[in-house]
């Protein structure tokens, strides 16, 4: 994929597909959803998810209260705010993350303060509350309460203590904004084969560098920036979009040259060494690695490679699983399922829509007891990683 969906909602004209992303947002663009586009801030029609219509309240040990606790949605500066809410407080979910271009800093206040007060009311301290942060073209926090970040491009030319600084002052900035979560830094090694036609890394200036090491040092840099200011990070995108030439949000993107020994896995590595409460995997495919589909998917690469090779144990989150094309031809309701399966913890869901039709999936799957200890498992990581930040 070339950028995430919720990071193309960040790039402003110089995307074609912005008119005002997440593995994986638009200022503007339309919400994609199962039966197709959906103006910017209007309601999906009447289900399950509607404020009129009551449900049964889970108990927190409930596949219903464990689905929930598995994903975040997104929401839009023009989303309904109090429906966004109602998903979150009504569903249960881990939160939810900002997607295209918010420029009132009181509005970004509003929105996480909605957020929080949903999810405890749901029964959590807190929810998780995360935007695209990088810096450069891709940041969806743009008011004056928010420091301009060069990007990663420039910033690999540099000192990798000014990356730290820098990631330090826009954690600060978030927390006192009320998020807890940067889906960022950025561990994409630009393949130098590829270059600028590398879509979602190189052409838009968001990788450090092509060389590992290089990359390596910034990830750790950001990583300790954003989390020294009580902000969880999610390295991304896993294990990595620097070879890649199709943006995912727009269709299949196939790598054909990363392998479980790749060198470009460094920067994993070290994002994960330096703490880095999440690691977020793309929704390309890795021929090398799994022929069979998309990252988000495999078990080869979440559960073998991820958690088995380089030993992490932390939240592993999906790219986005609500609007991507790449992901498309997966059925809404097994979209989740299948990410849990393969070894996931947190799914990202741009369209608020897919909600419902996704917890639903996870609950119906918990019929079998081998994924209800499996759903039990990652709600559990997800809780304890919501324990740990500030909100």
């Amino acid at each position: 994929m070339t950028l995430p969906r919720r990071e193309i909602l960040t790039a402003g004209a110089l995307l074609p597909l912005l008119t005002a992303c997440g593995e994986s947002g638009s200022d503007t663009s339309p919400t994609p959803t199962a039966g197709g586009s959906q103006t910017p801030g209007t309601a999906p029609s009447p289900t399950a998810d509607s404020p009129s219509t009551p449900s049964p309240t889970p108990t927190p040990t409930s596949p219903a209260h464990l689905a929930g606790r598995c994903l975040m949605v997104g929401v839009t500066p023009e989303a309904d705010l109090d429906q966004i809410a109602g998903l979150v407080r009504r569903h249960h979910l881990a939160g939810a993350f900002l997607l295209g271009s918010w420029t009132s800093s009181s509005s970004i206040r509003e929105a996480t303060a909605a957020l929080h007060r949903a999810a405890r009311a749901g029964g959590a301290p807190r929810a998780l509350v995360a935007a695209d942060q990088e810096g450069g073209l891709v940041h969806n926090l743009r008011s004056e309460a928010f420091t301009e970040v060069p990007s990663a491009e420039r910033l690999g030319r540099g000192d990798p203590a000014t990356c730290r600084r820098l990631s330090a002052t826009t954690g600060s900035q978030m927390t006192r904004a009320g998020l807890n979560m940067v889906l960022a830094p950025v561990a994409d090694v630009v393949d130098p084969d590829v270059g600028a036609d590398n879509a979602p890394i190189g052409a838009l200036h968001r990788g450090y560098g092509t060389d590992p090491q290089l990359v390596s040092r910034f990830v750790t840099a950001a990583v300790q920036g954003f989390t020294s200011s009580g902000v969880a990070t999610s390295i991304k995108h896993f294990p990595g979009l620097g070879a890649v030439r199709t943006n995912t949000d727009l269709g299949s993107a196939t790598d054909r040259t990363t392998g479980a020994d790749s060198p470009g896995l460094a920067s994993f590595r070290a994002g994960i060494a330096a703490g880095s409460q999440t690691v977020m995997v793309s929704s390309a495919v890795y021929s090398r690695i799994d022929p069979a589909g998309p990252a988000v998917f495999s078990r080869a690469v979440v559960t073998d490679l991820l958690r088995g090779r380089l030993g992490y144990s932390g939240v592993v989150v999906s790219d986005d699983l609500g609007a991507a094309k790449a992901v498309a031809d997966t059925p809404a309701g097994r979209r989740a399922t299948r990410f849990l399966q393969a070894g996931g913890d947190l799914v990202l869901c741009a369209d608020p829509s897919l909600v419902a039709t996704m917890t639903s999936g996870l609950v119906e799957a918990a019929a079998d007891p081998s994924f209800a200890t499996t759903l039990a498992a990652s709600a559990g990581r997800v809780d304890r990683l919501v324990s740990r930040v500030g909100g």
